[in-house]
């Protein structure tokens, strides 16, 4: 409940709190628990969840899906409280309900709730947004898995099997260096994962004495003991995990900054050719076509001489918008020029381009750019385009692109043009031509 709280705030409702309230006490009467350890459990569980959901709504939306410097903190520390309010209720429940001492039942009911929450905490509070779960977005991370990808995993699961063969006090432990490997090599989400599933399995496996001796649960404290620091072992990755998404997220900025042309926010020319490249190549490779566009905003200079580079850069903003509206997300843009921009559009056929392309042609036709001083401005842009199935580098299509646009230029402006591979009779190359 309090992760699904902390990562949907919009679920944060009283209407949400008495469901699960509800839920929590129907529950525990199906299972057979008498009223009165009913009311103290839940008591105790929804009071816990509040203490540390008020900590976690003070810290920013980064540090709550793990990914800053102070993250993990802030998630122990909201931890640590949740589960030092359940051991308040523990100190008055475990006598009255459970003929224990208070001392027994502060202690127990503060370690069960922070082994609870180490281990569930990090898997929801990492859950990947809707959008990754989509079918492109799981084939591009399946295209970028390689062998080598798998070997923090094979070595998790050779020090699992050690730990069995081996067994002893110390075996719990044989797993941590593939853990924290597993930390710093896989995302968050699929550590925290990771992590969940060797916490559970440990427990398990120590309970059912295939790790420990079944004297090791003789008592209650062995019991906490065990449990506590399975659950510690297993949160220690997701601490170097998210460290490292900190720190990539960092470099990240750092890179986007290089990245990105200041003005319009696209891809500078370098990092289209990185970006535009890759997607080309892992379309080669499913055998899918990829249309490749270059865009010349047509009579630029003379917007410049007439309304000033800042009123031409105002323009060019409005036509990156536009451009970027245009076009899918996982498709390539960039500004490598002036006025010059260009678009590689993966898993994309020519009836597809040229509809693109008359969308852009449609939308920049009829849109006018106010500029500071109140000035309308309006203006059209021409289009190369060019479609490849197999070429593994950019180099080609942009040049074939290239002649597209300047195609598209001498013949009128305002209007895009497709590259074709079929010779026309009275030139070399032949081209498609439209308005």
């Amino acid at each position: 409940m309090l992760g699904m709280l902390v990562r949907f705030p919009r679920l944060n409702t009283s209407s949400a709190w008495i469901l699960c309230a509800i839920g929590f006490v129907m529950a525990d009467l199906i299972t057979g628990a008498s009223l009165a350890r009913n009311m103290a459990l839940n008591g105790g569980n929804l009071a816990a969840i509040g203490a540390a959901h008020r900590l976690l709504r003070a810290v920013s939306q980064r540090d709550r899906r793990l990914k800053g410097q102070n993250s993990t903190f802030h998630i122990l520390k909201a931890i640590l409280a949740g589960s030092f309010v359940a051991g308040l209720f523990g100190i008055v429940a475990n006598p009255l309900l459970f003929g224990g001492t208070s001392g027994e039942g502060f202690l127990f009911w503060t370690v069960t709730e922070l082994v609870n929450y180490v281990t569930f905490l990090p898997l929801l509070l990492t859950l990947p947004e809707a959008r990754a779960w989509t079918f492109s977005a799981m084939r591009d991370r399946l295209d970028q898995f390689s062998a080598g990808s798998a070997l923090p995993l094979i070595a998790l699961v050779a020090s699992v099997a050690a730990s069995i063969a081996i067994g002893g006090p110390g075996a719990g432990l044989f797993p941590l260096p593939a853990l924290l490997w597993c930390g710093l090599a896989y995302n968050l989400f699929s550590t925290a994962c990771i992590s969940f599933i060797f916490a559970i399995w440990t427990i398990f496996a120590g309970r059912m004495g295939i790790l420990w001796s079944g004297a090791d649960f003789a008592s209650r404290a062995d019991l906490i003991s065990i449990r506590l620091g399975v659950s510690l072992v297993a949160f220690t990755p997701i601490v170097l995990g998210s460290m490292a998404a900190a720190r990539d997220e960092l470099l990240q900025r750092l890179r986007m900054l290089a990245d990105r042309d200041a003005m319009t926010g696209l891809y500078s020319r370098r990092a289209f050719i990185e970006a535009g490249t890759d997607a080309l190549r892992k379309a080669a490779r499913r055998g899918e076509p990829t249309a490749v566009m270059m865009l010349d905003i047509d009579h630029f200079k003379s917007v410049n001489d007439r309304y000033g580079h800042k009123g031409g850069d105002q323009v060019l903003t409005v036509f990156a918008s536009i451009l970027q509206g245009a076009v899918r997300s996982k498709d390539v843009v960039g500004r490598i020029g002036g006025e010059e921009f260009a678009v590689v559009l993966p898993d994309c056929c020519s009836i597809n381009a040229a509809s693109v392309a008359e969308r852009i042609n449609r939308t920049l036709r009829s849109t006018v750019a106010t500029l500071e001083n109140g000035e309308a401005v309006q203006v059209t842009v021409s289009i190369g385009i060019y479609v490849e199935h197999m070429d593994s580098t950019l180099e080609k299509p942009l040049m074939y692109a290239d002649e597209a646009l300047y195609r598209a230029k001498n013949i009128g402006r305002d209007r895009f043009e497709i590259w074709t591979q079929a010779p026309a009779p009275s030139q070399h190359r032949g081209f498609a031509v439209h308005q």
